[in-house]
């Protein structure tokens, strides 16, 4: 059975160390905060758990037994950790500065995230930024990570998220596959056809194409975390995909995908930065959310002047 630490001891060195380095249970009492009562206690208490006498008290000073030299030692050693630690938390809550947890899509570069993160750096030379992409669902509450993006609902209640803007969707396949296939003329049609479902976006076996339109679908030889890995697919003419417009568009521009149904496809995908409760009070993160919002704020309003219809979201 793990020896469990004995919190009032605890209390109880730091009050003897701070009698020491005062000079007196008065002194120590005023720089504690405590009565001087409740110091001699505390120090009283202290001897009687470890049975051994740490002061010799007279009326004109306080001096260490041998014991208490070795003791106070010790408790020092606590005390500097306990104020080191308590200066490196004002720190890390008064300026940006520390180690940086972050995770992204593996598609990080399509949000412009990998020029706006070396700016942000810039920004805050005091702050050492760990990123990691992937698709999966990062681990925040555990604290692997400090804050992550992510795109699409139905995350985790239990976290705080800042909306930084939609995306709007689109149903695509390969000419091979429709030439074979068909083309769906209304979305209903959609469950005769083999689809590829990307579960970040969208749930297993339905997709929502706008407000009140959810549509089956069949699911067909792939179901995948990754809207690069469906958008891979679709290419092979594997079957219809639903995805982000942004990731798909120059294919559909080059011709080797085609929108499907453009009438009736208007859903807007959010992309948000997510964090656990509380940790918007430490500086590091407040500044990283911050200022990936007003950089994406900026980058929107500068697509919406040039007429391409981004929806911003913030």
């Amino acid at each position: 059975m793990e020896d469990k630490p004995e919190i009032s001891n605890v209390m109880a060195m730091i009050s003897f160390a701070a009698v020491v380095s005062t000079g007196g249970f008065s002194a120590a009492a005023a720089a504690l905060g405590y009565s001087k009562a409740a110091v001699s206690r505390q120090i009283a208490r202290l001897e009687t758990s470890l049975g051994v006498k740490l002061l010799d008290r007279t009326t004109r000073a306080v001096t260490l037994t041998p014991a208490g030299r070795e003791m106070y030692a010790r408790c020092s050693r606590i005390v500097d950790e306990v104020n080191e630690t308590n200066l490196i938390m004002s720190g890390m809550l008064a300026r940006p500065r520390g180690e940086l947890k972050v995770n992204a899509p593996v598609v990080a570069s399509l949000f412009d995230l990998t020029a706006i993160i070396p700016r942000f750096l810039a920004a805050y030379p005091e702050v050492r930024l760990f990123l990691n992409l992937s698709d999966s669902r990062a681990d925040l509450v555990k604290g692997r990570f400090d804050v992550a993006f992510w795109m699409g609902d139905g995350y985790d209640s239990s976290l705080d998220a800042v909306r930084l803007r939609s995306y709007a969707m689109v149903l695509v396949a390969a000419k091979s596959y429709l030439d074979q296939h068909g083309r769906p003329a209304l979305p209903n049609e959609l469950k005769d056809h083999t689809c590829i479902v990307e579960t970040h976006i969208s749930r297993v076996g339905e997709w929502q194409l706008s407000e009140g339109i959810n549509v089956s679908v069949n699911r067909g030889p792939l179901t995948t975390n990754s809207v690069r890995m469906a958008r891979e697919a679709a290419l092979k003419g594997l079957g219809i995909s639903y995805l982000p417009l942004f990731l798909v568009e120059d294919d559909i521009e080059d011709g080797l995908l085609e929108p499907l149904l453009p009438d009736v496809v208007t859903e807007q995908i959010p992309f948000y930065l997510i964090f656990p409760k509380g940790n918007f009070a430490l500086a590091k993160v407040r500044a990283f959310v911050d200022y990936v919002r007003e950089e994406m704020r900026d980058e929107n309003q500068s697509l919406v002047a040039q007429g391409i219809g981004l929806a911003a979201a913030v």
